[in-house]
């Protein structure tokens, strides 16, 4: 599991339940330090005083190190057997982004519209969901409940990007205790179709020895995330599970309006494939 580690005062939040995920299934916690900070080049270095330039980089020096005591401390706490640290070199998101790709699993934190660096927050969850290949869990900035996949809600259209959640979040659903299934259709728009789609959803499921509670709805119009969100808090979920939607702005991807709104009002922590 790779956990991305920051300067930002809620990264002990997330260090926290990445450590406790991490023991749970007896993984490698891998902590990935990427900060939105200009990097030092020869170039850049050398138009700057001498003095400027050894403050910077004992600045730089002292912040990484603080966060990776941090992230120590929290794998510590959590009795994490193995741990490796890491701080890419390179662009801040493209090198971590590279370094996801090799996990079975990335941990980010929910942007905090209150932290300074919000925007790279979002730059770089929109960057490791969409670009890693991997699935991604982000964890609440208000906090995370101690034990995460207890009670789960999948939510489900019959998607590619639906089905990659779920395999991805198989070993979790196998260990969880309850599984809700949730599948929204339009008011006056579901086919059989769908119908025969999540019956077969729940019956994977149970060859995999989870049996799922399925929960359908209709809605008069496209207003799902806050559906999606309100559902979870009526079954007092602490793991949502569901597929990451993106369109096309311009000449780049970025995330749909239901994965943004759910990423950035979500209360517990959501695992998101693409």
């Amino acid at each position: 599991m790779l956990v991305h580690v920051d300067d930002g005062e809620r990264a002990v939040v997330r260090l926290g339940a990445a450590a406790r995920l991490a023991r749970s299934f007896e993984a490698e916690l891998i902590g990935a330090y990427s900060v939105p900070t200009a990097s030092l080049t020869p170039s850049v270095s050398a138009m700057l005083p001498d003095r400027i330039v050894a403050q910077r980089m004992q600045e730089m020096g002292e912040a990484q190190a603080a966060a990776e005591a941090l992230f120590r401390a929290a794998a510590t706490r959590a009795r994490v057997a193995a741990v490796e640290w890491r701080a890419p070199a390179g662009g801040a998101i493209p090198a971590i982004v590279e370094h996801a790709r090799c996990t079975d699993l990335v941990i980010i934190g929910q942007r905090d519209p209150d932290d300074a660096q919000h925007g790279f927050s979002s730059d770089l969850a929109n960057a490791l969901v969409l670009q890693s290949g991997r699935p991604v869990l982000s964890i609440p900035f208000a906090g995370a409940p101690t034990a995460i996949g207890k009670t789960v809600l999948v939510t489900w259209n019959g998607s590619r990007e639906s089905a990659r959640a779920v395999a991805d979040a198989m070993p979790m659903l196998a260990r969880a205790e309850k599984v809700f299934v949730l599948s929204i259709a339009l008011k006056n728009d579901e086919t059989a179709a769908e119908r025969h789609a999540d019956q077969r959803l729940l019956a994977w499921l149970r060859y995999h020895g989870i049996v799922a509670v399925p929960r359908h709805y209709r809605i008069p119009d496209g207003d799902a995330g806050e559906l999606i969100l309100s559902h979870a808090a009526d079954i007092e979920a602490d793991l949502l599970v569901m597929g990451a939607y993106s369109h096309s702005r311009v000449q780049e991807m970025v995330l749909g309006g239901v994965t943004r709104l759910v990423l950035d009002t979500m209360t517990v922590p959501v695992l998101m494939s693409h």
